[in-house]
């Protein structure tokens, strides 16, 4: 039996509403390793998160057993 082997990168960029400048530096590294384990806890490894005040890019493995759109909701 034939296996497809598939691998999709994500970058996901989200905002703070009306972006407004709420996330400060020192809770950025915080924010970030929360997201990675959301991220990890859904079979897609993140492979980079930064961000600034206002918005926040993510890089991540997109699992074969959920969708986009239920990654993004959580």
């Amino acid at each position: 039996m034939s296996q497809s082997l598939v691998k999709n990168l994500i970058h996901l960029v989200y905002s703070t509403k009306h972006r407004q400048l709420w996330i400060p530096a020192g809770a950025r590294e915080r924010l970030y390793a929360y997201q990675a384990g959301i991220f990890q806890e859904w079979e897609s490894p993140a492979l980079i998160i930064g961000g600034v005040e206002d918005h926040v890019h993510a890089l991540f493995a997109l699992s074969k057993n959920y969708a986009l759109k239920k990654i993004v909701e959580e």
